[in-house]
């Protein structure tokens, strides 16, 4: 398990600046990575941009995304319809 949890207290609109967020794509993109885990997704990215940049990686290299109301697979269509949809209303 891998906690990465640098970027608390950061302010920031995009992934630049953001070392935690960065870390975090490189090691879903290098496939050590097959959960991301959060309570708080919504928190994860700081834009759309940043959001769908990682559910690209996620489904490229089947990496899942889990939170309170579920675990879902950004490489079926359904669940990343699903998940970001959630995203835009929290």
């Amino acid at each position: 398990m891998l906690i990465i949890d640098d970027d608390q207290g950061t302010a920031g609109t995009t992934a630049t600046g953001r070392p935690g967020f960065t870390r975090l794509v490189t090691e879903v993109s290098l496939s050590r990575v097959g959960l991301i885990l959060g309570i708080e997704m919504s928190r994860l990215p700081r834009s759309n941009r940043d959001w769908h940049h990682l559910l690209e990686v996620c489904a490229l290299f089947q990496a899942l995304i889990g939170n309170v109301d579920g675990i879902y697979n950004p490489a079926e269509y359904n669940d990343r319809f699903r998940n970001a949809s959630k995203m835009r209303h929290q």
